[in-house]
This record gives C-alpha cells, sequence and structure tokens, in this order.
C-alpha cells in the first residue's frame, strides 16, 4: 500500500509498498510482461486494456505467497468477463527498472509500475522477493520521469519485518499463532493442510508441504 516515508522536517517521499508482480504470459511474439502489483490481492483476469485488449487468466487459486511471481496465460479477448479483473493501463505505466532480468525475469522495458492516485509516479517502490521464513525485499527510486519512467535500484536487498510461514507463503506479522492452523508439531492436531476447515485425528508429525518458491538473486 502507499506510504509517505522520511525524516522529520524533511519533505515526505511517497513509496508504494508492492504485494506481487504478476508475470504474463502471451501467446505472441513479444514474449512475457511484468506487472507490479500494488492491491492486496492477485485478480483472476488481467486486461491490459487500449483498443486492442489482451487478456490473461491466473494459473492458480489462493493467497499471494510473499515474493513468489504469480503467472498469468493470455486467452483469447471474449474469455473476459464481468468480475474481479485488473485493467493495467488505467492505473500503471510502462517503465525501465534496474536489474528487472534478475528480479522479475523480462526484460527492463517489459515492465509495468503502478501510479498513485494522482496519476503520477511513486518516488520509491519497494518490490517483495523469495526467501525463507523472513520477508526480503528490493527498494528502488525514481531517477527519471520521462517518456518511460525509470527506476534504480537502491542498495542490495534487505529483510523486514514479520514471518512468511512455508506452508502457505502468507506474510504475517508472527509465526504463531499463524502456523497453528497448518496443525505443525507440538500442537494438539497435527497433519492440517492449508485451507482445511477441520482438523483430522492427531498424527505423529506435521505434513511436509513445502516452500512456495526458491531463492531469488540480483
Amino acid at each position: 500500500m502507499p506510504e509517505r516515508v522520511g525524516v522529520e522536517g524533511a519533505a515526505p517521499i511517497t513509496r508504494v509498498d508492492a504485494t506481487a508482480v504478476l508475470q504474463l504470459i502471451s501467446d505472441g511474439p513479444s514474449g512475457g510482461t511484468a506487472i507490479v502489483l500494488r492491491r492486496p490481492e492477485a485478480p483472476p483476469f488481467v486486461v491490459m486494456g487500449d483498443d486492442s485488449e489482451e487478456g490473461f487468466s491466473r494459473l492458480r487459486r489462493g493467497a499471494i505467497a510473499y515474493g513468489v511471481p504469480e503467472l498469468y496465460q493470455a486467452l483469447p479477448r471474449d474469455m473476459i468477463r464481468e468480475g474481479h479483473i485488473l485493467h493495467v493501463r488505467e492505473d500503471h505505466t510502462p517503465a525501465r527498472v534496474d536489474k528487472a532480468g534478475s528480479v522479475f525475469g523480462p526484460m527492463p522495458e517489459k515492465l509495468w509500475v503502478p501510479l498513485n492516485d494522482e496519476g503520477r509516479p511513486f518516488e520509491r517502490m519497494r518490490i517483495p522477493i523469495p526467501s525463507l521464513e523472513r520477508p526480503a525485499f528490493v527498494e528502488f527510486v525514481l531517477a527519471g520521469d520521462g517518456d518511460l519512467l525509470d527506476y534504480r535500484l537502491d542498495c542490495e536487498a534487505r529483510m523486514g519485518d514479520g514471518y512468511i510461514c512455508p506452508y502457505c507463503g502468507k506474510l504475517c506479522p508472527q509465526k504463531e499463532p499463524h502456523t497453528a492452523a497448518h496443525g505443525v508439531a507440538g500442537h494438539t492436531h497435527a497433519g492440517v493442510a492449508a485451507g482445511q476447515d477441520q482438523e483430522p485425528p492427531p498424527l505423529t508429525g506435521p505434513l511436509e508441504l513445502g516452500h512456495p518458491g526458491s531463492g531469488s538473486h540480483l
């Protein structure tokens, strides 16, 4: 969510804390496009807008896993229906972002970044990246706002506050009581998978569900 940061007595700086990066897999020769997401949930559909709308459908269900790119597959335009749709060209703009190939995957000019409520670019962007149990992020600062926005990497990856659940990938303030819902070892019932409504009989240990994503490097 957008945030105003800065020191006392100095002009505040607008920063957007992104929640995810959407990877659009096109069926054309142009290749993939990445969208920095400002909203807290991933929409089932993404529409690029303009007169020749190109639609994309999310490839999985469930909550966003912290730092793990969300994959979307191109689909025919007539499959777009009313509902939860992100119209990218209404509140995003193309940008050249430093280290885009390492952090996001696509080329620097294939990245769309969010605009603020006044249609202006954010001065800083904080993007989550994959990590084990501890939230990690990279931060970018706006270096130029001409026809194509230019964001430069501000230092290297840094650790944030909170805890990333290795079962469901959610970012939460602390490990407990969140992981109790998954039935990890040390709780009354073990072996409760994420999203399961009722606990099964006690087992000897937790289910090994693995981690939603691998590490990232710059």
